[in-house]
């Protein structure tokens, strides 16, 4: 082959490599929103801003909570209806994770190991040019403090900061089969970009790879996975979805799935957290701290 041949081959190759994938859609059922009620709520000065809710693995009953941008690094543990966790020590205030800076964390999950993940991912106007996760064993309630690996990544594919279509926002991870995905939030559209980070076994900095982009009609706020990791649970301000996941791969968007639009009470609108209570019924949360049970039941099949 000519050289002139091959170097336009490798070009168009690495043109290729860095499209962007097709956007996926599915059409949910028409119908009415639903109304939520609180089930419970949240103390506002251990957790003043609920962003995201994580069931523990080694503490039956107890989910772990956090605050966003310009709170502290602490992880918080609660009970599903927002009451606090009483230990031996008394009432659990709340773990920091040493060394670690609350930029602004969005993000929290873990596996069945006792590993947690908190994303240090939030980004409302795509100007940050360097985000992170902090790796922790998960902490016993009454712990005061843990210790914390940071790993750093950037966005592969954002040029300008801020990015002209604020598509580099990030509120919603999960892990699978010992991988790490985040799920974008876009302020400008209604897609969301499927992305897998893959961490080091040793370093500090993160490789990230664009998988899928859907159509998820808002803005994500949070993401989880069903105890048995079959289905995955993705949380908008106004719409939940539950996606049955392959039995291997990673194309999460295409098999059988479930939809609700929500409707929360006026002051409580922003939801950001999502759990499964237990196999039957999703845990949301809202960032002025109430939380609803949300039976799965309710929700409708999509197309």
């Amino acid at each position: 082959m000519r050289p002139s041949l091959l170097l336009a081959g490798l070009a168009w190759a690495a043109v290729a490599s860095c499209a962007e994938p097709a956007v996926q859609r599915r059409e949910a059922a028409e119908g009415p929103a639903l109304a939520l009620r609180a089930s419970g709520k949240l103390d506002p000065k251990l957790v003043p801003e609920c962003s995201a809710l994580f069931p523990s693995r080694r503490h039956p009953g107890v989910f772990w909570t956090l605050s966003d941008s310009g709170a502290k690094p602490v992880l918080v543990p609660v009970r599903a209806d927002g009451s606090k966790v009483f230990t031996a020590k008394g009432y659990a205030q709340g773990v920091t994770l040493a060394g670690a800076t609350n930029v602004d964390w969005e993000a929290l999950t873990g596996d069945d190991a006792g590993n947690l993940i908190v994303g240090d991912v939030g980004n409302n106007v795509s100007r940050r040019k360097e985000l992170a996760f902090y790796l922790c064993a998960e902490p016993n309630p009454d712990d005061i403090s843990v210790p914390a690996r940071k790993v750093t990544f950037a966005w592969p594919d954002q040029t300008a900061f801020p990015d002209p279509e604020l598509a580099h926002d990030c509120e919603a991870m999960f892990l699978l089969r010992g991988k790490l995905y985040l799920l974008t939030k876009h302020r400008r559209d209604t897609l969301t970009d499927l992305w897998r980070a893959d961490l080091p076994a040793t370093g500090d900095r993160a490789t990230l790879t664009k998988l899928a982009r859907f159509d998820i009609g808002g803005m994500v706020t949070d993401a989880c996975l069903s105890p048995d990791r079959t289905r995955l649970a993705v949380l908008t301000y106004r719409n939940v979805w539950v996606f049955d996941l392959p039995a291997t791969g990673e194309d999460f968007f295409r098999g059988r799935a479930v939809h609700a639009t929500l409707s929360p009470p006026v002051l409580s609108f922003q939801l950001e957290g999502c759990a499964w209570a237990d196999a039957a019924n999703l845990l949301l949360g809202s960032e002025q701290g109430d939380l609803f049970r949300l039976p799965l039941t309710q929700l409708r099949e999509v197309k």
